[in-house]
């Protein structure tokens, strides 16, 4: 390392032998804000076509500042609560992380929602979780450093909500089959869940949450945190009654993992069916989802209210798919259940609808109507969801903002 006139730090590499910009890069990738050794490693060859042993090069776009602790560099929510952005899995992130956190900030956006596990049960990245390890289930993460990944989105403002997938996890029932939800036969049902009421089932989740927090997740996201309810057979699986016991399961759960959250300073929110918002309470406490149950339980909860959830023929709507009011209707509805139930101080943060399925006009003014929708019922911020993770229309629809 090196001082510049005027007080400037360089870094210059003697290379020596065997040196390439493969290797160089990956030497001093942690030094800079290039996201991707690979992206290094192309810039470095760029500089300096003849690696020689005995030349130098100076290694660039180095950071400003150290960074500090995951804790140190968790940004809180803006002040007025609102985080909009999008849902992208891990394997794609994997691909296109960069790509997709300069997308988001181009436009202003302030929040990408990141699968930490998989829905299917695969731990996204480089995982210490005993049991995780012990089932296979952190095998090639495709996220090689999830404090790094967050760091990167930090650097551009973009906050990181890592989403943990709860109790459908076929990984797990299959390869650790003493957490599977049980049929009434004492042996496994065979649906790919985990048992909701086992307590190691939700311990293993509580220490990937933990995990993720000490990483740096800004919050952490609770999917399929319910009970199963589709499925031929359903009432040969052992489970609670649907009468208020699957909800109250629910919210202890819940109640544990908030606690985690709290101390790591990070929020919780929850995905919860459009169902919860809009449904009967046997739907509801079938799921074990009642707003008013588990909605002081989190910051934030994201009703999954977009228009292709609902059945054709749903509130007089032929075709529910090709109308984005149907946003609105199912924000303001949880947000009276809310009301109804006491609950002060979470926000409502509903899915938005991010792909053509069972939407013939959907495209970039579809969406823009789907954002006015929400904001005008009370939602506070807005998430796409979109499981191909193309967001075409999302983008066209929000250029980025001029500098």
């Amino acid at each position: 390392m090196v001082e510049r006139e005027g007080g400037t730090l360089a870094v210059i590499h003697r290379l020596g032998e065997g040196d390439s910009p493969d290797r160089v890069a990956a030497a001093y990738l942690d030094l800079t804000t290039i996201y991707r050794a690979k992206d290094l490693a192309a810039e470095l060859t760029r500089r300096e076509r003849h690696w020689a042993p005995g030349g130098s090069i100076e290694i660039p776009s180095l950071l400003s500042a150290p960074y500090g602790s995951p804790d140190e560099e968790r940004l809180p929510w803006p002040p007025d609560k609102a985080l909009k952005g999008v849902f992208i899995t891990g394997v794609f992130a994997g691909l296109f992380w960069p790509e997709t956190i300069e997308k988001l900030a181009a436009r202003r956006l302030n929040a990408v929602v990141l699968d930490g596990k998989d829905y299917m049960g695969p731990i996204t990245y480089p995982t210490h979780v005993a049991l995780a390890i012990e089932a296979g289930a952190a095998k090639s993460p495709p996220i090689p450093d999830l404090f790094r990944a967050i760091r990167f989105a930090h650097a551009r403002g973009v906050h990181v909500i890592v989403r943990i997938p709860c109790f459908h996890d076929p990984w797990m029932a299959e390869h650790a089959p003493r957490l599977s939800l049980m049929g009434r036969n004492g042996r496994p049902f065979s649906m790919g869940w985990l048992d909701p009421v086992n307590p190691e089932a939700q311990a293993y989740l509580v220490d990937i949450v933990s995990e993720v927090v000490r990483l740096g997740a800004d919050e952490v996201q609770l999917d399929y945190v319910r009970f199963p309810v589709q499925s031929l057979g359903i009432k040969n699986a052992a489970m609670p009654p649907p009468d208020g016991q699957r909800s109250a399961a629910m919210q202890e759960f819940v109640r544990r993992v908030h606690s985690v959250t709290q101390a790591g300073h990070a929020a919780l929110s929850l995905d919860l069916f459009g169902v919860t918002a809009t449904g009967t309470t046997s739907d509801i406490e079938a799921l074990g989802q009642n707003i008013g149950t588990l909605g002081g339980d989190a910051e934030a909860l994201s009703p999954m209210v977009y228009p292709s959830h609902y059945t054709q023929g749903w509130n007089g709507f032929d075709e529910p798919g090709n109308h984005p009011e149907i946003i609105g209707i199912g924000t303001r509805a949880a947000l009276q259940k809310l009301r109804d139930a006491n609950v002060a101080g979470t926000i409502l943060r509903p899915w938005l609808q991010g792909s053509s399925y069972k939407a013939s006009r959907y495209g970039p003014q579809y969406v823009l109507e789907e954002i006015r929708s929400a904001e005008a019922s009370g939602a506070v911020g807005w998430l796409f969801w979109d499981p191909q993770n193309s967001y075409w229309a999302v983008w066209q629809a929000i250029p980025p903002a001029t500098p």
